[in-house]
């Protein structure tokens, strides 16, 4: 149900000059409406409208014929007409929180590198975390992992310790949330409560479904995790930047344009929560990588029609782990030179098979990862040839996964992917869960043998 606050935010905007599709609620006092059968000349009178009656314009973007515009009087406004569904999406917000909208000023000579991390894969197979280490050391980071990768906020941590100057605190610059699935926002929900004793949170990025929505998708156990990620949010002492489809936005020298958000649903109902995956490419020292999350069959559809060809990058995150994602058609648009699977071998092996979406974005590309592998790293500007895999740090134990998932694999299979492992520079004794090809072992019962 819309609260009617809704009414009277839009009633400090000027009329717009077709009668809207509805009212979208967006979560923390925002809302949406659409307007259909629009043309740019409908989207620049209200925009002219806008600051006529004196709003101050922050930022307009185009992209692809796709224009976008953001303002802000008494409320935040966003209008974004998209010319392949003539239509024009419009946002209020009383919150006046909007993440920069222009480049800084002075961007520092340095690295720029990409990372997708290596998740703890010892009891789960799913699970995503992406990092961009600025020139400046500091930090931008992209979901986290499953609860089931049960010290990975700790590794996380180490990672960006690791990589910190001494005597610095670790700077996170931004943390951008993908959607509140379990396996992309627990570690964050940790890592909240457990490791922010010398690290610095600049702010949180996201633009997340509202509990209220319709489609509850039959998990409450998600719907609880995402709860306990809103409540953590709000408690910790940093702001949150609301995106929007069309809006670009700036940490440090990393540009990022937002492709798709839930908010692109509207009028229908999300039927897959990794549907409502925001959508971003992001743009360092000249080179793009692109970042959908999970984002499914209705963003990948979205996708396609708005941008097409112009969607080309340099390195793809592949959607969903590799499982059912983006099509097959949109990772021909992206044309990625480095495909980046956050899956394991395991599992990657199993759905490459299956969906030839993956396959084609392996066919184009000249490179492709596997994160449970080791963590990728993508140095900035990209050229294929400096991209590389660190160390292997993890590795299934197939018994705990066998009691936990009822997975078996033949011995054979197990033999392989150890030795994948240890040919990925995997160390056995590392292991913060000492494991072996077969795994932990039920040990005799102490009264056999009596």
């Amino acid at each position: 149900m819309i609260p009617v606050t809704a009414e009277k935010m839009f009633s400090l905007l000027p009329a717009f000059a077709k009668e809207s599709q509805g009212t979208f609620y967006c979560r923390e006092n925002c809302f949406m409406r659409l307007y259909k059968h629009i043309n740019q000349a409908d989207y620049a009178a209200f925009c002219r409208q806008l600051t006529g009656n004196g709003f101050s314009r922050l930022q307009i973007t185009e992209n692809n014929g796709n224009l976008f515009s953001a303002y802000k009087k008494e409320v935040c406004v966003t209008v974004y007409y998209t010319p392949c569904d003539e239509s024009v999406r419009i946002t209020v917000s009383e919150d006046d929180l909007f993440p920069a909208l222009a480049p800084a000023e002075d961007i520092p000579d340095g690295e720029t590198v990409f990372y997708a991390f290596e998740n703890d894969h010892s009891l789960i197979d799913c699970g995503m975390c992406l990092m961009v280490q600025c020139a400046d050391h500091s930090f931008f980071v992209i979901d986290s992992g499953h609860y089931f990768q049960c010290n990975d906020n700790d590794r996380i941590y180490r990672f960006m310790r690791e990589r910190t100057p001494a005597g610095r605190k670790v700077v996170v610059n931004g943390w951008y949330i993908t959607h509140a699935h379990t396996d992309h926002v627990c570690k964050l929900i940790d890592f909240l409560k457990y490791n922010t004793g010398d690290v610095v949170i600049e702010g949180f990025y996201q633009n997340l479904l509202p509990p209220e929505h319709p489609n509850d998708f039959g998990n409450h156990e998600e719907k609880e995790v995402a709860q306990k990620l809103y409540a953590e949010l709000e408690a910790y002492p940093a702001p949150v930047y609301k995106l929007h489809s069309g809006m670009r936005f700036y940490v440090r020298e990393l540009a990022f344009d937002v492709l798709y958000t839930h908010e692109d649903s509207y009028p229908s109902i999300i039927e897959d929560f990794n549907d409502s995956s925001s959508v971003v490419m992001m743009t360092a020292r000249g080179s793009k990588v692109f970042i959908p999350g999970d984002a499914a069959v209705f963003a990948s559809e979205v996708l396609e029609k708005r941008f097409g060809s112009s969607l080309g990058c340099d390195v793809v995150q592949i959607a969903h782990h590799g499982h059912t994602g983006l099509s097959e058609h949109c990772y021909e648009l992206l044309a990625a030179d480095t495909a980046v699977f956050p899956v394991t071998r395991i599992m990657f092996e199993a759905d490459v098979k299956r969906h030839a979406a993956d396959r084609k974005a392996i066919e184009l590309a000249s490179r492709c990862f596997i994160t449970s592998d080791g963590t990728v790293a993508v140095p900035l500007p990209y050229d294929k040839d400096t991209v590389y895999a660190l160390p292997d740090e993890s590795m299934e134990d197939f018994e705990k996964i066998k009691r936990l998932w009822r997975y078996d694999y033949p011995e054979e299979y197990k033999r392989y992917i150890y030795g994948e492992f240890l040919k990925h520079g995997g160390k056995p004794e590392e292991l913060l869960i000492p494991s072996s090809e077969f795994g932990w072992v039920e040990p005799k019962p102490w009264t056999e043998g009596c």
